[in-house]
């Protein structure tokens, strides 16, 4: 009898080393789990992170960084934004940060960076002292970029938007 509770009590000490084991696989399988969501979390915060300025961004700074800037009516660095249509028309991938300055010189950015097959657009009116309650950014994927003669240039404008933010995009060059 006293093989037997050897026998019995090595039986219960593998089954319980087994289940150690098994709760050990599990506790690393949740870890695993847990970075994994992490960092996929995490790839998709920066992906649609806009990095505009957080604090006061005159036209002079926007300029030097590159940025396609409307300063009422007047544009520069439209040769920026005609390269953006070129490489959109081409199937390039490419971004931009348009920025235009109200009356009383807020920013307000328009974001558009292309895949290679749709543009995400970012419109940020977030340091606009006199946007009121629809103060903030909002993002939306949109098919293509078109444009129209006017006759006071050519505007351009987003199509096939997901949301009706693409509708806030309009962006005219006078001729």
């Amino acid at each position: 009898m006293h093989n037997f509770l050897n026998f019995e009590t090595k039986v219960k000490e593998k089954r319980l080393t087994l289940y150690r084991g098994v709760i050990n696989l599990k506790k690393i399988s949740l870890i695993l789990s847990l970075i994994l969501l992490s960092i996929v979390l995490l790839g998709c915060q920066q992906e649609s992170e806009i990095n505009n300025p957080k604090k006061s961004y005159s036209s002079e700074e926007a300029i030097e960084n590159g940025d396609v800037v409307n300063l009422h009516g007047e544009i520069s660095n439209l040769d920026r934004f005609e390269s953006f249509i070129e490489n959109v028309e081409k199937g390039a991938k490419d971004e931009i940060r348009i920025t235009m300055y109200t009356i009383e010189g807020d920013p307000i950015f328009y974001n558009l960076n292309y895949n290679g097959n749709k543009i995400q657009y970012t419109y940020d009116n977030s340091q606009d002292g006199y946007a009121g309650t629809g103060k903030g950014i909002e993002s939306t994927s949109c098919s293509n970029i078109e444009s129209r003669n006017t006759e006071n240039g050519v505007e351009y404008y987003l199509s096939e938007c997901s949301s009706e933010v693409g509708n806030s995009f309009n962006f005219r060059v006078s001729e």
